[in-house]
């Protein structure tokens, strides 16, 4: 079973960031998927580092 990330524990994981920060993320559809129980957001660990893999860019120097 895959680790369950809070707004708080993702708030940890990127220092700087906010949870309304992570809101606009949600809202953009630029975050990691997530899930709802209730009222409170939830991230899979599995769907955040495959979209910190997304981040990344590769650079070529031509």
């Amino acid at each position: 079973m895959s680790n369950i990330l809070s707004v708080d524990d993702m708030i940890a994981r990127y220092p700087g960031t906010t949870r309304g920060g992570w809101a606009q993320h949600r809202y953009k559809g630029t975050s990691p998927a997530f899930f709802k129980i209730g009222k409170k957001v939830f991230y899979r660990e599995e769907d955040v580092l495959e979209w910190e893999a997304n981040l990344t860019t590769e650079v070529s120097w031509v």
